[in-house]
Order: C-alpha cells, then structure tokens, then sequence
C-alpha cells in the first residue's frame, strides 16, 4: 500500500459522508421531482466516485491485488448465489430489528425521507432504477470493503478495518435518522466479516443489492410501511366557539 491509495481513500470516504450530510439537509429544503436515483447529477457523482476507487485500486502496489480487493471473482455462480442467500437473511433480519425498535422506542427514531424519494412509483422507474441501484451498491461496496478493509489489510489488522469502516458507513446514512444510521452500521459490519471470510467482492455486492430491492420492493408495495416512521402531525388548536 503506498501514500496515494491511503490518502486517496480516506478522502473518498470523507467524501462520501459529507455528500450525505449534504444531501440529507438539501432534500429536507426542496421537493425533489422524480425518483432520486434518476437524478443525473446523482448518478454522475456516484460514477465519477467508482471511476475514481478503480483508480484508486491501481496504484496498489502490494501482489495479489486479486485477494486484497476480492475482484476478479473465483467461481461467478457460487459467489453471486451466496451473495443473494445472505443478503436475503440479512434483510428478514433488518425487518425484525427494525420493527422492534419502533415498537420499543417510537417511529421518531427513523427518517423515511430519502426512502420515499428513491421508492419507484411505477414500473418504468423499476426496470430505470436497477442500473442506478446497483451503480450506488457498487460503490459502497468498493469503498467501505474492498478498499478501506481489504486494501489496508496489509497496514491495519481487517476486523480493526471492519469496526471503522462500518461505524462510517452508518455515520453516512445519518439521513435515516438514529435506526437508520445503527442498523446500516451494523450491517456494514456484517458485509465486511463477509468479505475478509470470502475475499470475494461480489458476495457483498450481491447481497447489498438484494437487501436494497427488497426495501424498495416493501416500501413499494405497502403503503403504510412508511408513514409509521413518520412523526404523527401536531394537533392545531382551534378557537372554542362562542357560546
């Protein structure tokens, strides 16, 4: 591992904390037409971020890149069907917690807004949204695991990597609110302990993006699922009528 991929990664991932933050305080002051995903200047920035993690990728300057990154892949199928297991398991999981903690701690605790801007509202927007989706997956993925834990192996022991990088890669999902933030955490240590297990790249990719088709998918699909995490709308206090 030499200076530029160490420097060069951790401020890709500065980066990608404050474009959250950013867009997170931008999209409670607009209103947002259209799907979020089909934004262009969204798209563009998260594929100028991948060109720029490929970049990244090869100035390492240690052998046997292949293990360090988890890419190419050893066997597509096996990896790939893994990868959809887990990322089913993982998301059953995330509907269990997540449900107990609004039961427990109230729906305040979560933020449904980048949800409602990024759920597709029709079947167009499905079949428009897989490219940018999986775009947006490989990204974290490259970045939060194959990068941050997998390149630095070589300098920081990878469980350290994966603590870190996963405490991150919840910070960046500060727009969903506190559950939002703990259990996109959570899970990106659950992909991390995948990836240094594996060393396969696509494992996690697969999974994340299963896990984010069936969010939409649910979201989608029932209408209520949303709205109670919503805080319920203050009562206005109308004039008592004059006797």
């Amino acid at each position: 591992m030499n200076l530029i991929f160490a420097i060069g990664t951790l401020t890709l991932l500065g980066l990608m904390y404050w474009g959250a933050y950013f867009n997170g305080k931008e999209i409670k002051s607009i209103q947002i037409r259209g799907n979020l995903l089909l934004q262009f200047p969204e798209f563009l920035f998260k594929l100028v971020l991948l060109g720029l993690c490929l970049g990244l990728a090869s100035t390492y300057t240690m052998a046997r890149t292949e293990r360090v990154f988890g890419w190419p892949p050893k066997n597509f199928g096996i990896e790939l069907v893994l990868g959809v297991v887990i990322g089913l398991v993982v998301q059953y999981s995330v509907n269990f917690l997540s449900g107990l903690a609004i039961r427990i701690w109230g729906p305040q605790i979560y933020s449904p807004i980048i949800m409602k801007n990024v759920v597709p509202r029709k079947f167009s927007e499905w079949v428009l949204i897989l490219i940018p989706l999986l775009l947006a997956v490989a990204v974290e993925e490259v970045l939060f695991r194959a990068l941050a834990v997998g390149g630095f192996s070589s300098l920081i022991n990878p469980w350290i990597m994966a603590v870190g990088s996963s405490i991150l890669f919840g910070m960046v999902h500060v727009p969903q609110g506190k559950l939002g933030m703990a259990l996109t955490g959570l899970v990106g240590f659950i992909f991390a302990a995948v990836f240094i297990i594996t060393s396969s790249l696509l494992v996690v990719i697969s999974a994340h993006y299963v896990i984010n088709l069936l969010q939409l998918a649910k979201a989608g699909e029932e209408e209520n699922w949303l709205k109670r995490f919503s805080p319920p709308a203050k009562a206005e206090n109308k004039p008592e009528a004059e006797q």
